[in-house]
Formats: structure tokens, C-alpha cells, sequence
């Protein structure tokens, strides 16, 4: 049981760091479907920065100065990141806003996941219909070993405009041993780039280039079905 906290959390780690798992446990990739063998590696030091407030705790500030606030939250934290392939990370005020309503945590708000109970998170996203705060609780969810719950609450999310819900989702399918299949984390990875993060075309590339053309095919077709079924055929276009 700690051992797949463990596991889940370093996965989280990664995920908030925009590197991947793979690149901290020094495994070989799956290929195909079905589970993965997972060794056990050191998670990263947290970082020193405070956790990020919530939407509802901005300043009541111009709307400029809460606008820059906002960027600056959502701004490349420093080498330890690569920000060019972390979704998390915003260029401009326009996009952070759009990270915000979407779904997309700040990176110190991931790294901070064990400072709230995943009741608290719960209790946040029913109180203010966050959908950072939904992120956060099916982050939790996955941390305590509810994978299963994390993806109820990340599927309820791609219905009402989370995009980033469906990033986690092709992570939990790459990464949980009890359902790790790549074309399916493959398939949830496109999904969110027809919902409209066009960063996720990109992290496809990286991540799913040693898929061969039918299994591209397949994840292509069951991407189609997510964003048309689960995700209603919405798409947010991200700045």
C-alpha cells in the first residue's frame, strides 16, 4: 500500500515538473496494453515556495493587477522545470487565465498536495465549483490509492470544461499498475488536444512516438469517442 502512494505520488511529481516518470524511475516504457512493473524511486525535494492561493483568494484588486498576479503564478518557476513541455506553465496573462478555468493547477498547488486531506479538496470543489479544486481532489484521490474514484471525479470534469482533466487521465493510464494500458493514455492525451490544449500535441509526440501506426490508429479513433462521448465535443482553445 505505501509502496503505490509512493509510486502515485512520484507520478504526480513528474507531472507537476512537466518530466517524465520515466525519467525519475529509469524505467523502460510500456508498450501496447496491459500493467507495467514500477520500481521504487527518491521523490523530489518540495519546492520552497508557498502554496499558490486559490482563485477565490485573489486580492480584490484591479482587474489588471489581479491579471498579473495571476501570470505571475502560472509563470516558469526556475531550471528545476521544464516548462516547455509542463502544460501548467503560462506565457501570458490571457493563458493563465485560461489554465485557471480549465482545470490546471499551479505548480506549487501540486507540489503542495499533501497539505490538505482529500476531503478538503472535496469540500473546496462542491463549495466554490472550482475545477482546479476538482483536479486536486481526484490528485488526492490517486495519492490514497482511489484510483478508481479519481477517475469518476476526472470524467465528470472533461463534461463541464476541464481540460486538464483529460492530461491526468492518460497519465493515471500510463502509470497505475491496476490499469495501465497505452493506448488508452494515448487516446485520453489526444482527447484533451482536440478539447483544446495544443501543448498536449506536442507532449504526444514525446511521449507515444514509439507507438506503431495501429495502435496510433486506435488511440486516435478512441480519442475521438472521449472528446465527441465524454467530452461532449467541447473545445476551449488555449491561447
Amino acid at each position: 500500500m505505501a509502496a503505490s502512494k509512493t509510486i502515485v505520488m512520484v507520478a504526480v511529481l513528474a507531472l507537476a515538473a512537466g518530466i517524465g516518470y520515466w525519467a525519475l524511475t529509469q524505467q523502460g516504457e510500456a508498450t501496447g496494453t496491459g500493467s507495467t512493473e514500477y520500481g521504487a524511486s527518491p521523490i523530489p525535494p518540495k519546492s520552497i515556495e508557498q502554496p499558490a492561493a486559490q482563485a477565490g483568494a485573489l486580492t480584490q484588486a484591479s482587474p489588471a493587477a489581479v491579471a498579473q498576479d495571476l501570470a505571475r503564478k502560472y509563470q516558469c518557476p526556475g531550471a528545476d522545470v521544464d516548462c516547455a513541455n509542463s502544460p501548467n506553465i503560462a506565457s501570458s496573462a490571457e493563458e493563465a487565465r485560461w489554465l485557471l478555468d480549465h482545470g490546471y493547477p499551479m505548480l506549487a498547488q501540486i507540489r503542495d498536495l499533501g497539505s490538505k486531506t482529500t476531503s478538503d479538496y472535496e469540500s473546496e470543489y462542491r463549495r466554490t465549483g472550482s475545477k482546479v479544486a476538482q483536479t486536486l481532489w481526484a490528485l488526492s484521490l490517486s495519492t490514497n490509492n482511489e484510483v478508481r474514484n479519481a477517475i469518476g471525479v476526472l470524467s465528470e470534469g472533461t463534461q463541464n470544461g476541464n481540460v486538464f482533466a483529460y492530461y491526468v487521465l492518460s497519465d493515471i493510464y500510463m502509470r497505475s499498475p491496476d490499469f495501465a494500458n497505452l493506448v488508452t493514455s494515448a487516446a485520453y492525451m489526444r482527447a484533451g488536444y482536440l478539447a483544446g490544449d495544443k501543448k498536449l500535441g506536442t507532449i504526444y509526440a514525446q511521449k507515444y512516438e514509439h507507438l506503431n501506426p495501429s495502435e496510433h490508429a486506435l488511440a486516435d479513433k478512441d480519442a475521438y469517442d472521449i472528446f465527441t462521448k465524454l467530452g461532449r465535443a467541447k473545445n476551449y482553445p488555449r491561447p
